[in-house]
């Protein structure tokens, strides 16, 4: 295992590789890595993602694992089970379907570093000399595990630990002014939510959270009951005036950060369409003049008794298109190996934010890219981990094709003639024949028979609607604000 170096004042605590017997009959040696850094800024100080871990498995049976995160040696696991299938089933799906971890009574743990997991860095994809082997890079990635590092992002460390620290302090607040701004305040699934009031996988999970979008006028032609639900999800964030004078750098952080991160991700996005073999711009045509993206903070405190409190987040696959996570170093978060069912811990890397693929892409590819299956689990270390994970999708009325036309299934592409928009001569910027809307608004004006043929569920035999699969995702998530907003014209 490699050692891991965070740059000043990044605190990197230990973690202890916990050898767990399950089948096998095999032990592992207890590892730590520690940093020889020192801190002067927050107790939990952020890096930007992770390092993988993976154990050799015998059988290509799923399996689910405990891995424990602490200072000391002395720690206790928890095998926990959950029920799901892993298989991917969207080549041939016309419905959309949050798909959760596979299970076996079999607990693996990971106890080596994995390398499959592939640090990118920007730098070589903006360089038309070093995008080939970028591209051929991240197709291997997508294709085996649905996920990769990404350094050189162009988001300065400053704007990181703004964005964090902003998070930490607000979580830090006395618990009423938070619930200033509870969720179920918001039509538009914006706020806070308390510890144990979210279920994953159907199982409660033990962490806050706090989540935001694009900071949007509300829709006034929106009428609940009558028109289609994702148009609601149009409108601000909350600001109490209270929590404001408290945190007078919160607001502007947050909504910098989400700036930077929508920038990001189109860069990423682009980065995708061309490793798919498509035009550069492709995505930047599907998602329209006004993508729409979620931005959730989470703390997950330090537990005592693994056995009282297991699961931070249960093991779920991410709904849209693309995440990018900004994570501190406590740790805790696993991803699964898709072709056998084995979790990896994903260990923070500094300077770097973890990409993974969701649904909606592993949907448009026909199964070709994986959408990474992960799970956080509490952590024994007397630290709280923090992370912020961005969801990048399309406009809210953007209609998405059920797969990419004639896409080439080869594990390796010619990529040596691969232009970014900015080398694509003007001429060539053009629609790809995918029908999209350029604004998250609909007019007055807008057609009935279009307004309730996505207000059902918005598919059909071509493609679906965005904003229909947006709100099932987060009104499956927050059905409390569904009950108060959405039942009933108010």
């Amino acid at each position: 295992m490699s050692e891991i170096h965070a740059p000043a004042g990044i605190v990197v605590p230990t973690f202890v590789e916990i050898p767990f017997a399950a089948t096998s009959s095999s032990t592992s040696s207890v590892s730590t890595t520690t940093s020889a850094s020192k801190t002067t800024i927050a107790p939990t100080s952020l890096s930007s993602t992770t390092t993988l871990s993976t154990a050799t498995v015998a059988t290509k049976a799923p399996s689910t694992t405990i891995t424990t995160i602490a200072t000391a040696t002395a720690v206790t696991s928890s095998a926990i089970t959950t029920s799901t299938d892993n298989t991917p089933t969207l080549a041939t799906s016309t419905k959309l379907t949050t798909t959760a971890v596979a299970t076996t009574t079999t607990e693996k743990v990971a106890t080596k570093a994995n390398e499959k997991v592939k640090v990118l860095s920007l730098q070589d994809f903006n360089n038309p000399a070093t995008r080939p082997r970028f591209l051929a890079d991240m197709r291997e990635s997508l294709i085996e595990l649905g996920t990769f590092y990404i350094k050189d992002h162009g988001i300065t460390t400053e704007m990181t630990l703004s964005a964090m620290k902003a998070v930490q302090d607000y979580f830090a607040l006395p618990l009423e002014e938070k619930k200033k701004m509870l969720i179920g305040n918001s039509r538009h699934f914006r706020g806070y939510k308390l510890i144990g009031e979210e279920f994953t996988n159907s199982q409660v999970d033990h962490r806050e959270q706090l989540q935001f979008g694009p900071e949007q006028s509300v829709l006034p032609s929106f009428i609940p009951t009558h028109s289609p639900d994702y148009q609601g999800l149009q409108g601000p964030n909350q600001w109490p005036a209270s929590t404001l004078d408290l945190l007078p750098s919160f607001q502007p952080h947050i909504l910098e950060f989400m700036h930077q991160l929508e920038t990001l991700s189109h860069r990423l996005m682009e980065a995708i369409a061309l490793s798919l073999g498509q035009s550069a711009h492709y995505f930047r045509d599907l998602f329209g003049s006004t993508p729409y993206y979620r931005l959730k903070a989470a703390k997950y405190p330090s537990v005592k008794n693994t056995k009282a409190a297991t699961i931070g987040c249960g093991a779920h696959k991410d709904t849209g298109f693309l995440t990018v996570l900004l994570q501190d170093m406590v740790g805790g978060l696993q991803g699964q190996i898709p072709a056998t069912g084995e979790w990896m811990d994903t260990r923070p890397v500094p300077e770097t934010f973890i990409v993974t693929m969701g649904e909606a892409m592993e949907r448009m590819t026909g199964g070709l890219y994986q959408a990474t299956v992960h799970r956080v689990l509490n952590n024994m270390s007397g630290q709280d981990r923090y992370s912020i994970p961005f969801f990048f999708d399309p406009s809210l009325d953007t209609r998405v094709p059920n797969q990419i036309e004639s896409l080439d299934r080869s594990t390796r592409l010619d990529f040596s003639n691969a232009q970014t928009r900015e080398e694509l001569p003007a001429e060539t910027f053009c629609g790809l024949g995918i029908t999209t809307q350029d604004n998250v608004s609909l007019p007055n004006g807008a057609s009935s028979s279009r307004q309730s043929a996505a207000a059902v569920d918005g598919e059909d035999e071509q493609n679906w609607s965005s904003g229909a699969h947006v709100f099932e995702t987060v009104h499956r998530c927050h059905p409390e604000v569904y009950a108060r907003w959405y039942t009933r014209e108010v």
